[in-house]
């Protein structure tokens, strides 16, 4: 099924596939909602803000790959890199950083995986979810909280939320998530605060890696759905 519905497209190609309103967080979240970073060329910043404007980042799929691809390569896991990493390396270090031992040579779609079931670990500690029967939309639904927090509160995100106490997780999470995670408010702040990465490249690539692999999960989806649909048309 892989071979006719593709997992582990390249990510330009993926990005090029996706809704506006997902490109969105990753515009945000690479240009610090248009605030830039030291990192992020000027010009680079006003094209991907532009872009997002006319609801056309899909058309800058390239550059968006490259630019997470170059934080990536500053992550400092291997000292000898330069520049930016293949995106395959970066999920795998994303992996690691959240605490999965993923083998070599995995495919993306599996170190996504990887990614998603350690988040959910950490974020839901109480909660015992099966990352791989859960659909694009469903994971979407799961993890917008945590990825939005992530990219909102850059690198102090997840203790100023813990200090806040359980009022002010409830109000972070939102009614529509709170009942679908069924987890104490405070075990969710601990959980949350732990996906706090030690370093501002992680702080960058993780929630890019996660928000990814809810495309990626998205975007098969609908693939499948429509492959079904044309198999049905043929009868």
């Amino acid at each position: 099924m892989d071979l006719v519905v593709p997992r582990n497209r390249e990510l330009p190609d993926l990005l090029s596939r996706a809704s506006s309103g997902d490109l969105n967080v990753l515009a945000d979240l690479i240009t610090d909602f248009g605030k830039g970073r030291v990192a992020l060329d000027g010009s680079v910043k006003s094209q991907i803000l532009a872009c997002k404007e006319r609801g056309r980042l899909q058309d800058i799929s390239e550059l968006l790959a490259g630019e997470i691809s170059a934080f990536g390569g500053n992550t400092l896991v291997n000292a000898v890199r330069k520049g930016g990493v293949s995106y395959q390396e970066l999920a795998s270090d994303v992996a690691k950083q959240l605490g999965g031992k993923p083998s070599n040579g995995l495919a993306p779609w599996n170190l996504e995986e990887i990614a998603l079931i350690q988040a959910v670990q950490k974020a839901f500690k109480e909660v015992s979810v099966d990352v791989s029967k859960k659909s694009g939309a469903q994971l979407a639904d799961l993890m917008r909280p945590t990825i939005n927090g992530m990219i909102k509160e850059a690198g102090s995100a997840w203790s100023a939320l813990a200090n806040g106490g359980a009022s002010g997780i409830a109000g972070f999470l939102g009614a529509r998530v709170a009942p679908l995670v069924l987890v104490p408010l405070a075990a969710t702040a601990v959980g949350a605060t732990a996906l706090q990465a030690p370093t501002p490249a992680f702080r960058i690539t993780v929630p890019a890696v996660l928000q990814i692999a809810v495309i990626r999960r998205r975007q098969f989806d609908s693939d499948l759905a429509s492959y079904r649909e044309a198999l049905l048309a043929c009868k």
